[in-house]
């Protein structure tokens, strides 16, 4: 009953936001008057976040407004007319210029210039799209970002789900690494389809983090969150509530060390908690095993950023950053019974530089350096042999031990530039290059492997396997990367850009991977703008499989296979005893992946757009495994190795992408709401480079749906306030059924691989269960301590800390696309003061994860000799509610 009352009540929340949105659009729509956004940056391209903007109307009669951490100001209720706009900042040239305000939403750029500096001026109108790229840009509101969850991690697990598959994180330009704390967070930028010369990957979706300079005032906060399973609900393949806690606290303050010139930031944070995972098995004897294991996790992280202009024109960021995460009782759950744990101890320190200044006075460089040094060490619970009976249990120890350190250096300087009024050119190199020493061992205690539960009692195993040999690698990888790219405008509705990259690695042998890009924007009438591109890409080799081709070789190590053992002790005379089997790359090419674009977004009206698009993918040459010593009729052709896996750059992979997003945001309500769908189908034969094919004698059988083909994707987002200072964000996440593989669960071509499908049964051909999830977030802010001065507060009252009065962002380029793409802002945001935020903020929040206790079953079972053949052994979490507060100054 609690559960239905508790799903009711969530429900009825949502409708009831749902139905305040449209309203407030109902009556938004019937406004009258002109809208001026005014964007200010520096002469880096960056947002002045210490700018004021007054604007004045014939009468003169001043309106003024501070921009937001975005660097932009937005004026409302604007009489049609010519205005005088205005742009100041401490340390740099005021600007005036005079902008006629039309019907609607207007747009505006200025640009300030220091003394040494020459001052430009750009006006934009609403269509305009002065993106670099000419990729689709959708940029997070301050509420949005607010309404994202409070620990990085799970903040980048949501990232990672709004923005779909294949996308990337990236902090400040820098790949990867920890997400800062979200108080630091300026900005939120998802990039579409990009297919500028400048970046490696495939234009998937990038996702830019953009943190706030130190420069200003001292702010800080300081979060705790709480959750355990007594708020929690039961997990569906549990008997009862298996025992979970989590405890996640994080302080982070930043500000000046020389105001308008050297600023700090600083962010402590950790975690502490543990989960249950449920064992779904069958147990030796034949009974049903069905139990839970905890999961306990210690996480420390630590970050230190300093800011620091030098002159007018150049800027210095430098970051340290540690992490330690330990965790213990991992291998178990499923068909893994609790003898299989074990637990791991990495280490990460991580330092980025990044400095940005104007040469001359047409000539902007960024440089950026990146050094990791990373250890992970993983030891077992059990030395004992693992006895794998597929699909129905496996017992024994991990073997899994030993450490790897890894120490990366990533290095990127680029150049922008104009040649003429007409052409903005960019050009850059990257290099990377690693040093890794490992001595991880895997299977180091020996594997039974038993084809089924009958054949596990009556002591037949298939195979035995076991890793021997000295484990120790040494191993380095060199790659780099430069480009060249021109954008330029032939037309007024019309800007191109045209790229060329050249790619090379270490232990490939293709030396000349050229990769031209072209992309447009085309604005077809005043509100409809066409987007497209093309461009080829090129995959890196990874450094993990450089790693097992050395470790495996025949020399360091190699794996032991003897089929039809003896059991439970392996007798030397009993079985077949294979030579020497090894892992091993053939000549390898880099592999290519072809990428072609096209979209349109428009304007519905002046707080919705719609935007479609199409993304074709085409990869050759892609990594992949096969037994190239694999039996024929019984003989393998060569008699004195035993299986050979050789990587080879023969695969090829295919993906198709539609996409449907409806964006709408109504400033003066703060309601805002996303609407995304995509249809996709994703091919390959092969999910992973080290995975082998059912007959490697005959490979191309396995082309076939890849493992993450989502045919359906619906992602639905409202945040919204819902009154009494309360804030509502409910994220609705629906996917279609993952593909699984059905096997016959015999090893019938001798390859020791059991992967065989029956005759005209194609690979992942079976679907799962369909997922659908609801997380809610409830806010309640309060302010404290009096108005600050200067301060600016939202209309309604709810407070906002003011932008900080001093420094410069350390992102170059404009400051993203609204709703869909292209432009200078972050959604519509009023910025009018009406009266001054409070000194001291206190949220207290409450988090639903799938808040209406969905059951998601996954890990299907494709084994045709498993009992639980067809069925689903485990799902996703049940609801879980997670209570916290946070305190900022």
């Amino acid at each position: 009953m609690k559960r239905i009352i508790g799903s009711w009540l969530v429900a009825a929340t949502f409708v009831f936001a749902v139905a305040s949105t449209a309203a407030a659009q109902v009556v938004q729509g019937s406004g009258v008057g002109g809208t001026l956004r005014v964007t200010v940056l520096d002469q880096t391209e960056a947002a002045l976040i210490i700018a004021q903007v007054t604007v004045l109307d014939a009468m003169g009669v001043a309106r003024e407004a501070v921009v937001d951490e975005r660097g932009v100001a937005v004026f409302q209720g604007l009489t049609p007319g010519v205005y005088q706009v205005q742009a100041s900042a401490e340390s740099f040239r005021p600007i005036a210029l005079p902008v006629t305000v039309r019907q609607g939403e207007n747009r505006t750029t200025l640009r300030l210039a220091v003394a040494s500096i020459e001052q430009t001026v750009v006006v934009q109108d609403l269509s305009a799209a002065d993106r670099r790229d000419n990729g689709f840009t959708t940029t997070l509101t301050q509420d949005e970002i607010d309404s994202l969850p409070d620990d990085p991690d799970e903040m980048a697990d949501e990232l990672a789900r709004m923005a779909g598959p294949g996308a990337q994180i990236f902090v400040d330009g820098f790949r990867g690494g920890r997400l800062p704390p979200k108080d630091q967070i300026q900005q939120i930028r998802f990039h579409t389809n990009s297919f500028s010369a400048e970046y490696h990957e495939a234009g998937m979706i990038r996702v830019e983090v953009i943190t706030k300079p130190g420069m200003g005032g001292w702010r800080g906060s300081s979060n705790f969150g709480f959750r355990d399973e007594s708020l929690n609900a039961r997990n569906a393949f549990a008997d009862e509530k298996g025992p979970e806690q989590m405890r996640r606290y994080m302080v982070n303050f930043s500000g000046p060390i020389a105001k308008g010139k050297t600023g700090l930031s600083l962010s402590f944070d950790g975690n502490s908690s543990y989960d249950s995972r449920t064992i779904v098995a069958q147990s030796p004897a034949g009974g049903a095993f069905n139990s839970l294991a905890i999961a306990p996790t210690d996480a420390i992280n630590f970050s230190a950023r300093v800011e620091h202009l030098i002159g007018g024109s150049a800027q210095l960021r430098a970051e340290y950053s540690r992490r330690q995460n330990q965790r213990s009782n991992l291998g178990v759950g499923d068909f893994d019974l609790p003898e299989r744990a074990y637990g791991t101890d990495m280490n990460t320190d991580t330092f980025r530089l990044r400095t940005t200044n104007v040469i001359g006075k047409k000539v902007f460089s960024e440089f950026r350096a990146e050094f990791n040094s990373s250890t992970n060490a993983n030891e077992s619970g059990s030395l004992e042999p693992t006895i794998r009976v597929n699909e129905a249990f496996t017992a024994g120890g991990a073997g899994q031990l030993g450490e790897r350190t890894a120490r990366e250096l990533e290095i990127a300087q680029n150049f922008d530039f104009t040649i003429g009024r007409k052409h903005s050119m960019r050009a850059g190199v990257q290099f990377e290059a690693g040093w890794w020493n490992s001595n991880q061992q895997t299977n180091a205690f020996g594997t039974y492997t038993f084809t089924s539960l009958a054949a596990y009692q009556a002591g037949l195993p298939a195979t035995y396997t076991i890793r021997t040999g000295d484990p120790v690698v040494d191993y380095t990888q060199v790659k780099a990367g430069w480009y060249l790219q021109d954008d330029f405008r032939p037309s007024r509705t019309l800007q191109i850009s045209l790229g060329l990259r050249q790619e090379i690695q270490t232990q490939v042998d293709s030396r000349f991977n050229l990769a031209p890009r072209a992309a447009f924007t085309w604005n077809a009438t005043k509100k409809t703008t066409v987007r497209g591109g093309y461009g080829i890409f090129y995959d890196w080799y990874d450094s993990n499989l450089l790693e097992q081709t050395i470790r495996v070789d025949g020399t360091h190590q190699i794996d032991v296979v003897i089929q039809n053992p003896a059991f439970p002790v392996v007798d030397g005379g009993a079985g077949t005893r294979l030579p020497a089997s090894l892992i091993r790359s053939a000549n390898l090419n880099q592999p290519i992946i072809h990428q072609a674009s096209v979209g349109v977004e428009r304007p519905l009206t002046s707080w919705a757009d719609v935007r479609a698009d199409y993304m074709w993918t085409r990869g050759y040459n892609t990594l992949r495994s096969l037994n190239v010593n694999a039996p024929i009729d019984g003989v393998r052709p060569d008699a004195t190795v035993g299986n050979i896996s050789e990587i080879q750059s023969s695969g090829k992979r295919a993906s198709d992408r539609a996409t449907m997003a409806l964006n709408m945001r109504y400033a003066p309500r703060r309601m805002f709401a996303m609407v995304m769908y995509q249809l996709g189908s994703q091919r390959n034969y092969a999910d992973s480079a080290l995975s082998l094919p059912s007959d490697s004698n005959n490979p191309d059988l396995d082309w076939g749906p890849s493992a993450q083909d989502v045919r359906h994707r619906l992602f639905v987002n409202l945040n919204s306030p819902i009154g009494n200072g309360v804030r509502m964000s409910i994220g609705l996440q629906g996917s279609s059924a993952l593909p699984y593989n059905i096997t016959t669960g015999f090893d019938a071509n001798g390859d020791t691989v059991f992967n065989d499908r029956a005759a005209g049964v194609e690979r992942n051909s079976a679907r799962g269960a369909a997922q659908w999830t609801a997380n809610v977030r409830l806010n309640k802010s309060i302010g404290l301590g009096g108005p600050r001065a200067g301060g600016a507060g939202f209309p309604g009252g709810m407070p906002m800390p003011p932008p900080p009065s001093g420094g410069v962002a350390a992102q170059r380029g404009p400051g993203g696309g609204g709703p869909g793409g292209g432009g200078d802002g972050g959604g519509p945001q009023i910025m009018i003061m009406e009266g001054g935020a409070q000194k001291y903020r206190l949220d207290l929040y409450v988090n639903l994860q799938n808040a209406f206790n969905r059951v998601n079953y996954n890990a299907f079972v494709g084994n045709q000799l498993s009992q639980f053949f067809g069925t689903a052994t485990s799902a996703g979490a049940p609801r879980r509610v997670e209570i916290g507060a946070s305190f900022g100054f």
